[in-house]
């Protein structure tokens, strides 16, 4: 499998350099067309949060897991190693998507994926739509989906970026970016490294010094972590209505197994996991009139070793294959369907025998105007599983611009869809522990949301307001009976609220940008399939009721402020104890310095400002006061001129 791995990674290099050694005058100059279908226009009546490059570029050497705690109130669980899982409105981990140009990167093993391995230096474009879209993108949106990409930029010439960040505890980060593009071709290449050590100091609250009747003052230990990793994206106009892309992406993840506070003050068994994941799409899109057609090949490769045990190595291969038919003027409205294909071997130790899994989804989409300023959407799909359950999804979307003048904007949105979520591998094919007849989860999603604006001159305000309710039969969850062994154990209701509140005001030459977000969860079992289960009418564990955030940032010339601020509320643990609720504040302060057309940015942070003592999870330490300083060099729309001949 390691073998197979690096030819395909040799094969996308190398097909990528073909193409660019190619003559660039030998391509036909085109006129600009759209190289994006997008399917999220189908997601009508739905809550989407487009993350802008501002705030992408203040956790530039950070994860998927930064951007989330200070920007959105979604929760995330994490420790101060490597490992860091989503809780979508009170879902599980497994029930988010996370998709990279349209393909779930989620592991087919344990169903989910780990935030701390994805870094935001990779990308300039990340969209998180709220609650369930099984019905555009399959399996796994059963909480929301989170959306990775980058968007091309033609005729930019060359561009270089380099970045450094040292940090507290012994951690540091590189970044190299490089790229081209004309009129007809763009490509570019991103790399990172980054490694902390993660030794910070502690009040371990599992250890007592019972002579002076205080907790021990302690040191973390095996919580270390070592990432490096490229992603390369080519895109190729062929003609005015072809044309072709190429993204690599691999990374290789090493992180120590943080263990609790117990163990790390009195010693034990410590270990680490590594990660390998590559993941190769290309594609054509052809464009016609009202016509557009699209075609997906992937490849993606998972690779996990527990402990460097070689006898304990767990993968998968997913071959892929997609095909999107578009036509904007379909029965006065616009329609997508099409089929995606995907083709898995896992090759896992605990597996018995080859297995091998075919997965089929046909589906279809259809937006139209109802009425003036009333947008509808239906969408439909089915999957269908070699061997086991097919799935239904339908969802139905409705848009209505209540107030719409120069400056001022009113939205209602209401949805309601089903999902689902196919059991992983590990959950069917474990030995002994899985369980082949263990059933899909299933989810109703309703939701509705209103957002208002107000625009004048340069200044803008914006509220938005969702209650959402959401049910999740056959949830599967790992009990001891025996074994440990994957049931069908429940069914829970999750219902809420979300409020936003953004600001942008210009004054004297300042811009100013404050934001607050907000969300209630109540996410209860209201049924069990276990008659000796104690938690029905509880609130699920590691679902804080409240949770919030706040953020102002200021800019002055070429200064920059960012301050911002989050609140966890209290959790239930497994053992149902109660874990305190946590405010952290964090600032920054940056500078831009332009050299003609480079630039030089330098950025000095300081997280937990108030050295808060605090557990995201129980009995697992995160660390007090830490800095960061981040120095970042760019060199934009440098273009080379070509001596004509006579």
């Amino acid at each position: 499998m390691q073998k197979n791995k690096f030819i395909v990674l040799v094969f996308g290099l190398s097909l990528s350099v073909m193409v660019w050694s190619q003559s660039l005058d030998s391509l036909i100059t085109l006129q600009e067309v759209q190289v994006t279908a997008n399917k999220d226009q189908y997601l009508v009546g739905s809550k989407i949060e487009t993350l802008d490059s501002a705030r992408l570029n203040s956790v530039s050497g950070e994860s998927l897991t930064e951007i989330l705690t200070r920007y959105l109130p979604i929760y995330v669980k994490q420790d101060a190693g490597g490992l860091s899982t989503i809780r979508f409105r009170g879902t599980s981990p497994n029930h988010t998507a996370i998709l990279f140009s349209g393909i779930n990167i989620n592991s087919l093993t344990l169903g989910h994926s780990n935030l701390s391995n994805i870094p935001m230096f990779l990308f300039d474009e990340v969209k998180i739509q709220y609650g369930s879209s099984s019905s555009l993108y399959g399996t796994d949106a059963i909480g929301g989906s989170i959306h990775l990409g980058n968007s091309p930029e033609w005729d930019k010439g060359f561009n270089m970026g380099l970045q450094q960040n040292i940090a507290s505890f012994g951690s540091w980060f590189s970044g190299l970016k490089l790229g081209y593009s004309n009129k007809n071709i763009q490509y570019s290449v991103k790399l990172f490294r980054q490694k902390k050590e993660n030794n910070f100091p502690f009040l371990n609250t599992a250890v007592k010094n019972f002579e002076k009747d205080e907790f021990v003052t302690d040191t973390i230990k095996n919580a270390a972590l070592s990432n490096y990793g490229l992603l390369q994206e080519l895109y190729l106009k062929i003609s005015d209505k072809m044309f072709y892309y190429l993204k690599l992406w691999y990374e290789d993840n090493w992180h120590q197994i943080q263990p609790n506070m117990s163990t790390n003050y009195y010693g034990g068994s410590f270990a680490e996991i590594q990660n390998k994941n590559l993941r190769l799409i290309s594609g054509f899109k052809y464009y016609s009139g009202k016509h557009k057609l699209t075609t997906d090949f992937g490849y993606v490769y998972d690779y996990q070793m527990y402990d460097k045990n070689q006898e304990q190595i767990i993968s998968t291969n997913s071959f892929i294959f997609n095909v999107n038919y578009f036509n904007t003027k379909f029965l006065n409205g616009d329609l997508n369907t099409g089929v995606n294909y995907m083709h898995i071997r896992p090759d896992v130790y605990a597996y018995e025998g080859n297995i091998e899994e075919n997965r089929v989804d046909i589906f279809a989409s259809y937006k139209r105007k109802l009425i003036t300023h009333l947008n509808m959407a239906l969408n439909l799909r089915e999957s269908i599983v070699s061997d086991y359950k097919s799935q239904f999804s339908p969802s139905l979307g409705l848009d209505y611009l209540l107030i719409n003048s120069l400056s001022h904007t009113l939205n209602c949105k209401f949805s309601v869809s089903g999902s689902y979520k196919i059991p992983t591998f590990n959950d069917r094919y474990w030995y002994p522990n899985g369980n082949p007849d263990i059933l899909p989860e299933k989810g109703m999603n309703y939701e509705f949301n209103t957002k208002y604006k107000f625009t004048s001159n340069k200044n803008s305000f914006n509220i938005g307001l969702t209650g959402f309710l959401m049910e999740v039969d056959n949830w599967i969850q790992w009990v001891n009976l025996d074994i440990w062994r994957p049931q069908n154990i429940k069914k829970v209701q999750n219902k809420g609220v979300e409020l936003s509140f953004e600001t942008i005001h210009y004054i004297s030459g300042f811009r100013l940008n404050p934001g607050i977000n907000y969300s209630l969860t109540k996410a209860i079992e209201v049924k069990s399939y276990d008659y000796q289960s104690t938690s029905t009418g509880k609130q699920l564990i590691y679902t804080p009721e409240h949770l919030g955030n706040a953020f102002i940032t200021l800019d002055y010339r070429k200064w920059h402020l960012l301050t911002s601020a989050s609140y966890t509320g209290e959790r239930f643990t497994e053992s149902y104890k109660t874990l305190d609720g946590y405010f952290l504040l964090n600032t920054s302060l940056g500078k831009n310095f332009q050299l003609k057309k480079n630039t030089i940015s330098v950025n000095f942070k300081v997280n937990n400002l108030l050295n808060k003592t605090y557990q995201n999870q129980e009995l697992f330490a995160m660390p007090g006061r830490n800095y960061r300083i981040s120095i970042k060099y760019s060199i934009t729309n440098l273009k080379f001129k070509h001596n004509e001949k006579d």
